[in-house]
């Protein structure tokens, strides 16, 4: 009788454990991260800045213009056009930043060769609203992109228009490219493209860019996106005298905008892209690998040959937003010709 009860009490024990092990495993994604302030990236920013200085706000620029999302909230962009228009390029800002924030060239530059430029700040990011680095949804962040591509054709109709980004700016872009919408651009332009963690692009230290709280994205992937979507995913190591420098960076992104920034299956999107484009990456890139940027892009192989890589000597990931325009717009015009 005894031995019995001891086989009945060590079997509750065990199921006990089970129970309390299943239980904090399930618990677990949904505790809250903590990030550590100490962590700083290794990322040059020599010589990036914003061009509109000289005034108290760093983000206020003559070129600013406000387009409604279909949410109502007020989305910001720079806009640069020439007199001689040939073609508009909507260019997305990488993690944490705003077009203000060392993006100014690019439009400056392309305005140069006949080429309009739309630099738009993400939602909650530099001087859009919104939640600082949060999204009410992945989708609302792409029908966003898709109301600027309206917006473009809109003020110039029979204009050819091209889209891009850079670092996140363009995984935002490798992301967008399931949308109808995106039927109504001629080509993309992926500037140290971030084609997210799966790609297998990254070096290994990724520069010490962020710090990525995984179990915040499992939470929402395990609940179909019904909660953590707000909870904060990454945290961008920026210093303390990068973010009180007046560029008005976003210090994290809630899981939300992680996703909608960073694919997760690269593979597929990159290689569903039905559109020629453009790719330029630092041959010192902190946080990318160059050479293993450009063989992923190969996996685009229904524009592959219409397509332009180059590893650019010198540069770094962010230095390289210094001469973004002189780099695109000679394959822009190469591209409208071939139209």
């Amino acid at each position: 009788m005894k031995i019995a009860k001891r086989i009945v009490l060590m079997i509750l024990a065990i199921m006990i454990i089970l129970v309390g092990g299943v239980f904090t495993y399930a618990a677990t994604p949904l505790s809250t991260c903590k990030f550590s302030s100490n962590v700083v990236a290794n990322i040059s920013s020599e010589g990036v800045g914003p061009s509109d200085s000289g005034t108290g706000n760093r983000l206020t620029s003559d070129h600013v213009q406000y387009v409604e999302a279909t949410d109502h909230l007020r989305l910001a962009y720079r806009r640069y056009v020439p007199a001689n228009l040939k073609a508009v390029v909507i260019f997305y800002h990488g993690s944490g930043a705003n077009s203000g924030a060392g993006y100014e060239p690019i439009g400056q530059q392309l305005q140069q060769y006949g080429i309009a430029t739309f630099l738009p700040d993400i939602r909650g990011h530099g001087l859009s609203a919104g939640t600082r680095g949060d999204a009410p949804s992945e989708q609302q962040v792409y029908d966003d992109v898709s109301r600027m591509i309206d917006d473009a054709h809109r003020q110039f109709p029979g204009v050819p228009v091209f889209l891009g980004g850079h670092s996140a700016g363009a995984g935002l872009v490798v992301n967008y490219i399931h949308s109808p919408n995106h039927q109504n651009v001629k080509g993309y332009l992926f500037v140290a493209p971030d084609f997210g963690p799966s790609s297998k692009t990254m070096k290994e230290d990724k520069g010490n860019f962020a710090t990525v709280c995984v179990k915040a994205i499992v939470a929402h992937k395990l609940t179909a996106g019904l909660l953590k979507g707000h909870a904060t995913a990454v945290r961008y190591n920026y210093s303390e005298e990068q973010m009180n420098s007046g560029l008005g960076l976003v210090q994290t992104n809630s899981v939300n905008m992680a996703l909608a920034l960073n694919p997760t299956k690269p593979s597929k999107e990159v290689a569903e892209i039905d559109r020629p484009f453009g790719l330029w990456i630092g041959a010192d890139d902190e946080i990318m690998d160059a050479p293993k940027i450009v063989e992923f892009s190969k996996l685009a192989t229904k524009v592959s040959r219409k397509s332009f890589t180059q590893i650019v000597p010198g540069e770094k990931h962010l230095p390289i937003l210094n001469q973004t325009g002189e780099l695109m717009a000679p394959w822009i015009l190469q591209s409208i010709e071939k139209l």
